[in-house]
């Protein structure tokens, strides 16, 4: 993983509520306040877990192949590679949009919203290996068998740093 640079847990959110919402809110949002406001809402579930985490920044990052054995899904029980072998094996609506993304000539676009443990000690961020996968597992399915099939890049993500593991 290669920091990019930091930014503010709501500009994570307000990327978080302005994906794909054509779809999810039947309505482009753009405004980076309608994202956050759409985030707190429409995943509100999965905020509420960040925030009794204690988050206490934001890193942009740059996520490689070799990182995808830390990436977990937001449940703490499957990886992404789990993931990525059950859409594979499966037949359906999301596994059809996840073989399409892999098969594109394209990049897979993130940015993922994760979050990962961490603090700071000594003036140095020290961060857990693992991190949750909160948006964009369906991304990262199709980056990761794009991946497999030679066409490596690195996916950026937003990760939402946590005092606290998630409960």
């Amino acid at each position: 993983m290669k920091i990019l640079g930091t930014c503010r847990v709501a500009d994570a959110l307000g990327d978080w509520g302005s994906h794909n919402t054509a779809w999810r809110a039947r309505r482009e949002i753009t405004d980076a306040y309608e994202g956050v406001d759409f985030a707190l809402t429409y995943y509100a579930d999965y905020v509420s877990r960040i925030l009794a985490a204690t988050p206490f920044g934001c890193l942009r990052v740059h996520v490689f192949a070799e990182d995808v054995p830390q990436l977990y899904l937001h449940d703490k029980k499957r990886t992404a590679e789990s993931l990525t072998e059950m859409i594979s094996a499966a037949s359906g609506p999301d596994a059809d949009y996840v073989l399409a993304m892999a098969a594109a000539e394209t990049r897979v676009v993130g940015p993922l919203t994760c979050t990962c443990q961490g603090a700071v000690e000594d003036a140095t961020l020290r961060l857990h290996p693992r991190l949750f996968i909160f948006d964009g597992w369906h991304r990262a399915a199709a980056w990761i068998l794009q991946g497999r099939a030679g066409k490596i890049y690195p996916i950026l993500a937003n990760v939402i740093l946590t005092e606290k593991e998630l409960g």
